[in-house]
């Protein structure tokens, strides 16, 4: 029987942040502020008439904000998901994830975090299963696939999978 693949897989190396679930429809514990219009834009701080000068520490002071919420983020996902995960391939079905933690077994469910950029801080979690594990170049390979994902999370992973794979177009173009 043929695997027919609904999603793009490419090779990653992103960190993340698992749990142990006792099932695959608990409730998440992760979730991220929706990308809205919840922080000011610079048209509109320009278009209220402030002064150029206060409109550009107004924008600093929020770029510093936002850094440092994702910080305090970052600490508090630290109690809740206890294993340190490496992702090294992605798509909207699953990741393949390294973990040293012995206790992860194929079968069991999990609630997975992941940081897809850095700055400024973009997650994506997603409850879901072990579902195969392999041996990749003397390390211990596990297959999770998404079970349970918020659209706003799937969205965003594609989203990274897209750019990656536009960015990886253009590098090739000039070689």
């Amino acid at each position: 029987m043929e695997e027919q693949r609904t999603f793009l897989r490419i090779p990653t190396n992103l960190r993340g942040r698992v749990r142990i679930a006792a099932t695959g429809t608990e409730l998440q514990l992760f979730r991220e502020a929706p990308i809205t219009s919840t922080t000011v834009s610079a048209m509109d701080l320009r278009s209220s008439g402030l002064h150029e000068g206060l409109v550009n520490a107004l924008l600093a002071m929020d770029h510093k904000l936002d850094l440092l919420i994702g910080i305090h983020a970052q600490d508090s996902l630290q109690s809740d998901f206890p294993h340190v995960v490496e992702i090294i391939e992605i798509s909207g079905a699953g990741v393949k994830l390294v973990c040293d933690a012995p206790r992860l077994e194929v079968g069991q469910y999990l609630e997975l975090v992941i940081t897809l950029t850095q700055l400024p801080i973009r997650m994506a979690g997603a409850l879901g299963r072990l579902v195969r594990e392999e041996i990749i170049d003397g390390r211990r390979v596990l297959a999770f696939d998404f079970e349970k994902i918020r659209d706003r999370d799937l969205e965003s992973i594609v989203q990274f999978v897209f750019q990656t794979q536009r960015d990886e177009l253009r590098v090739k173009k000039w070689e």
